[in-house]
């Protein structure tokens, strides 16, 4: 049997390349996008090397905010994939500003990337994905999607829109077999976060005093969490959010 297909957009660094990695060791064809083609191709090379599958993992650069690029992405996908199973919706940026000074463009491109992109690439990978008997999507919530993020306002309303697009769409695919859930990490090791951190955006003195397992997430723990949603393990899990977040939401302590 031929192995299965993910999609990974935003997989040549952080909780995406981990996604890919994971994946790999467990047998999935991975495509590689990144709007960075070089850092996509040198993470297929490593993916080739550490977990060879037949054909080879496959790098694709794609912009997810421009419809033609995600267009001609499947356009590549479908005739050198011949077909996809699932679909992890994990590109990415951030900016940091006060809410009153908060630029607008910047404001468009967080919700064009994290929102309209997820949405580009979910209807873009239905006509294959509704084609897979193990079709499924995960889209990259975050700790945003639950609470407010002073300083994130562009970042945190296009994560909380994420669970929106995630209802409806689990809502309408479930239908068509294509399940779709969200994973929702909370502070990971990640350049984003090491970003915030060097900034003094963040402090991870605070970050882990308040998270109750007191520590950052790795990466690779939110790529295990996405694996799981992607597997039969998960196969009547369906619009729903996972927290990956070491219980910072959950916590009421003051």
């Amino acid at each position: 049997m031929a192995e299965p297909t993910v999609l990974i957009t935003g997989a040549a660094q952080g909780i995406g390349a981990a996604t890919a990695r994971v994946l790999a060791e467990r047998g999935w064809r991975v495509v590689v996008a990144d709007l960075k083609s070089d850092a996509a191709q040198d993470q297929v090379a490593a993916l080739d090397a550490a977990s060879p599958v037949a054909g080879g993992h496959l790098a694709v650069a794609v912009d997810v905010t421009d419809e033609a690029s995600v267009t001609a992405m499947f356009e590549d996908i479908r005739t050198r994939a011949g077909g996809l199973d699932a679909l992890v919706n994990g590109a990415g940026v951030i900016f940091r500003q006060a809410a009153q000074d908060f630029d607008s463009r910047q404001w468009t491109h967080q919700l064009a990337v994290h929102l309209t992109g997820a949405m580009h690439c979910a209807r873009g990978a239905y006509p294959l994905l509704a084609r897979s008997r193990r079709a499924s999507v995960v889209n990259i919530g975050s700790v945003g999607s639950t609470f407010g993020l002073p300083g994130r306002l562009g970042y945190a309303t296009a994560k909380s829109g994420v669970l929106g697009l995630t209802r409806t769409l689990a809502a309408e695919w479930g239908p068509a077999g294509i399940r779709v859930n969200t994973v929702a990490p909370g502070y990971v090791a990640t350049e984003m976060v090491r970003s915030g951190l060097e900034s003094g955006a963040l402090d991870r003195e605070t970050l882990v005093r308040r998270t109750p397992m007191r520590r950052l997430a790795e990466p690779a723990e939110i790529a295990t969490s996405i694996a799981f949603l992607l597997s039969s393990d998960a196969s009547f899990v369906h619009g729903a959010t996972l927290r990956v977040d070491g219980g910072i939401t959950i916590d009421g302590t003051f």
